[in-house]
């Protein structure tokens, strides 16, 4: 289930999840297989993959994931632009959609994944279309939604 082309890719913690949850049979594992030689981690996404992981089976499977694009160099930590960027969009949001208010604290990795991915001209892969569609409004950027089934 390629993407199509050989751009960069950032994967979101989505996919990695239901891949490890799913396992090689699912459409997130042949996905992230399939996409190797374009896909980068970002730091934001390792962190949390790591936060998951809560016991020795869920830390092997975390690197197995990790270790391929971490060993040929392919992670891509937000810079202090990035952050800088990612609070910006935060803020704007705070004031243009009062009603998201309270969830700007879960989106801020979300926008720091996204501002990865335009440090280096990925796009960003995710099942979570709410969230990515309303940084986009703020800021733009590459992003493919993967249907949940």
């Amino acid at each position: 289930m390629p993407l199509g082309d050989n751009r960069k890719v950032i994967y979101d913690t989505n996919i990695y999840i239901r891949a490890m949850h799913l396992g090689p049979g699912s459409r997130e594992y042949a996905l992230l297989q399939s996409s190797l030689p374009s896909t980068y981690i970002s730091s934001v996404v390792s962190g949390e993959l790591n936060v998951g992981a809560q016991d020795l089976a869920g830390v092997k499977l975390v690197r197995q994931f990790l270790s391929g694009t971490e060993r040929v160099g392919r992670v891509v930590a937000p810079t202090y632009a990035s952050w800088n960027q990612a609070g910006q969009i935060l803020a704007a949001i705070y004031r243009s959609q009062p009603r998201y208010r309270a969830k700007l604290a879960a989106l801020f990795n979300d926008a720091l994944i996204a501002m990865c991915a335009l440090q280096i001209g990925a796009f960003v892969c995710t099942l979570n279309k709410e969230d990515f569609e309303l940084l986009r409004r703020h800021r733009r950027f590459d992003l493919v939604v993967i249907p949940e089934n």
